[in-house]
C-alpha cells in the first residue's frame, strides 16, 4: 500500500480523486508530527485552526491543542470529516439531540495514527485534550466549512458559529480567508 506521509501527498491525492474515493485515500495517511510541525501555533489552553490547504473540494487543517483545550459541541455543516491523530492524545466525544437536550453515546479516545469520521448524520461532537501534553490532530473536510452549528448550554439550543483559521498555509490570519 501506498502511503500518504506529507501534506503535499494528500493534497495531490484528493485533487484527483472521486469522492467516493475518499475513505480509501484517508486510510492511507501515515503523516508524522516533523512533517507539519513548522505549521504548528500554540493558545494557552485552547487550540488553534491551521489551514494547511483549500479548494473548493476540500479542505485540511491542522488542529494544534494545548494541555485542557476543547471543542465546543459541534456539527459539521453537512459536509464529511476525518480526524487523523497526528501527536498526543485526544478524547471524541459524540452526541445525538434528545429533544432540547444532548446524551452522549460514544467516548474514543485517539492515539497518533488513529483515524476517525464523522459527519451530521450521526450526531454531533467534541474533542478534547486531556492529557498531560499537547496534541495534534489533521482535519479532512470532503469540503471547506466556513459555519456549524455549536451547542449552546445556557440557552440549550444549537446556534450558527462562524469559523476562522488561526495561520492559513503558514501565515497568521488578521482576518477571516474563505
Amino acid at each position: 500500500m501506498n502511503f500518504i506521509r506529507t501534506i503535499e501527498q494528500l493534497a495531490e491525492n484528493l485533487d484527483d480523486s472521486d469522492p467516493l474515493e475518499h475513505v480509501k485515500i484517508m486510510k492511507r495517511i501515515r503523516i508524522e508530527a516533523k512533517e507539519i510541525a513548522a505549521f504548528n501555533t500554540w493558545s494557552k489552553q485552547a487550540y488553534t485552526r491551521n489551514c494547511l490547504a483549500r479548494t473548493d473540494a476540500y479542505e485540511i487543517i491542522l488542529l494544534s491543542w494545548d494541555i485542557n483545550a476543547k471543542t465546543a459541541i459541534h456539527g459539521h455543516g453537512g459536509e464529511n470529516c476525518w480526524v487523523y491523530q497526528v501527536a498526543g492524545t485526544v478524547v471524541e466525544q459524540r452526541y445525538e439531540r434528545q429533544g432540547d437536550a444532548l446524551k452522549e453515546t460514544k467516548r474514543l479516545s485517539l492515539v497518533p495514527g488513529k483515524l476517525t469520521y464523522m459527519n451530521d448524520h450521526m450526531g454531533y461532537h467534541s474533542i478534547s485534550n486531556m492529557s498531560t501534553q499537547r496534541a495534534m490532530t489533521l482535519h479532512i473536510y470532503a469540503s471547506p466549512i466556513d459555519s456549524c452549528k455549536v451547542y449552546n448550554f445556557q440557552k440549550t439550543c444549537f446556534e450558527l458559529k462562524e469559523l476562522s483559521y488561526h495561520t492559513f498555509k503558514g501565515n497568521e490570519v488578521t482576518t477571516a480567508i474563505y
